[in-house]
């Protein structure tokens, strides 16, 4: 018989609109935040702890009867047909009041915190015609869905890595049909039959947490890791002995970030003690450290801490070699300046980069100068010109020096020289991260000098 009302539109929200306590002071904060036009640099580590659905009240007072709640926006979207097809008594929903914020940029040095960007608008155009394929009206707007497995032994969170794998074994596809048609599939079953389908390293941790006292519903990210209770054990447990030394916070982001390279299982616990007897420390930010863990080998980065250099070293220069790392920390430089420097213009040494300084020029510019080819003495002139090393590339190309632009700034020109038209593309929010479509002279040194007019490298 055809339901009417799939969605449940009929049905009162778990928590009335009179009832909803008000946001806590971590999501009201990012709300005004974002009400405001800001963002925030966050403090290393802090990624991790970013509220989420979950300290919503509303949300953590449900999850104590045994809700948990699907994940919204982008990461919720091929879980977004799930309620449709969901038997109703392990079936509720409240008003999404969540602000919508997300990372905007990462890089070496900041991860910061603004507006989500946007895929709103075309994900619930996708989930309406996927909805109506299936002769099914489209999900309605402004819902968090909580929902409860059907068995006990089984929650939700490790039900939707089974109804993952039942979809990818069977050829059901790779979309939010998909997992509704495999969602349905194993809703038809018995809880005996969902456990005997269910296979691999995943699968046996959830049944190691069986009994334990922090259950396989408290051991949900323990369960997607691969990892049981003799795992976690082992990551606590001290160094000298076979353990990993780490406390249950540390252990949880170590293991995050070791299981991007590792399959899910003992191999994520045996990276980690290599990476901490190399001497990596426990309170690591691994986050950071990210691309370092899974490119590069224990061993190559022990060499690096040998030898005097730290793990920020480490982590910003990624794949560098050592030794270059070693002269410029020799030479007074910190890692993130140098590396800076280097990128700028690779055959930079470390004498050339204090030329600059001595010339006075500032060091927050100093790599722009570098990237364009520029002597500490040129860019001291084109400075006193209130010229910056973007535009200075301009007058070059046309084989105009700062005489010429001292006579023009003299007489109230700008910046640029008067009567050029030239394509150029917008970096940043100064004048400085405007890049203009001009050619350099032949053996002109830089990374920036040795890109054509169309932006790609010059042969």
């Amino acid at each position: 018989m055809r339901d009417d009302d799939p969605w449940g539109r009929a049905e009162a929200p778990a928590v009335a609109e009179a009832d909803l306590e008000p946001l806590p002071p971590a999501l009201a904060d990012i709300e005004a935040m974002l009400e405001i036009g800001e963002d925030r640099v966050l403090a290393p580590g802090e990624r991790l702890t970013l509220p989420g659905l979950a300290d919503l009240p509303e949300i953590a007072s449900l999850a104590a009867e045994g809700w948990e709640p699907l994940p919204t926006g982008f990461m919720g979207f091929e879980w977004a047909l799930l309620p449709a097809i969901w038997p109703r008594e392990h079936r509720r929903w409240v008003r999404d009041r969540m602000p919508c914020f997300g990372l905007m940029s990462y890089d070496d040095e900041e991860t910061r915190l603004g507006p989500e960007t946007g895929r709103d608008t075309h994900q619930r155009w996708m989930l309406a015609r996927m909805a109506r394929s299936v002769d099914l009206p489209p999900p309605p707007r402004d819902r968090i869905w909580l929902l409860r497995s059907p068995w006990a032994t089984i929650p939700l969170s490790s039900l939707l890595l089974v109804i993952g794998q039942h979809r990818d074994r069977n050829g059901f596809g790779w979309d939010s049909l998909a997992n509704m048609r495999a969602a349905q599939d194993l809703l038809s079953r018995t809880e005996d039959e969902v456990w005997a389908m269910w296979t691999g390293r995943q699968a046996d941790a959830a049944r190691s947490w069986i009994g334990t006292e922090r259950g396989p519903r408290g051991a949900e990210h323990w369960i997607r890791l691969g990892l049981g209770p003799r795992h976690v054990e082992t990551l606590l447990a001290p160094l000298e002995g076979d353990g990993a030394g780490l406390d249950l916070e540390q252990a949880r982001a170590w293991a995050e970030v070791i299981a991007m390279r590792e399959e899910p299982g003992a191999h994520v616990v045996r990276h980690i003690i290599d990476w901490r007897r190399a001497g990596l420390p426990a309170d690591a930010d691994v986050e950071r450290l990210g691309m370092v863990l899974l490119e590069r080998d224990p061993g190559d980065v022990a060499h690096w801490l040998d030898s005097g250099l730290t793990v920020d070293d480490v982590a910003v220069w990624q794949g560098d070699d050592l030794e270059r790392a070693r002269r410029w920390s020799d030479a007074g430089f910190g890692a993130r300046e140098a590396r800076e420097l280097v990128l700028a213009d690779p055959t930079l040494t470390p004498a050339e980069a204090r030329a600059f300084d001595a010339s006075g020029i500032d060091p927050s510019v100093r790599h722009r100068w570098v990237a364009a080819g520029f002597t500490p003495e040129q860019a001291h002139a084109w400075t006193d010109l209130d010229i910056v090393a973007s535009e200075a590339r301009v007058w070059r190309s046309l084989g105009k020096g700062p005489s010429e632009a001292r006579d023009q700034r003299a007489s109230g020109g700008g910046a640029l020289p008067l009567g050029v038209e030239l394509g150029w593309a917008a970096m940043g929010s100064d004048r400085d991260d405007v890049s203009y479509g001009v050619t350099d002279p032949p053996g002109t040194r830089g990374t920036v000098a040795n890109t054509g007019p169309d932006g790609m490298p010059l042969p």
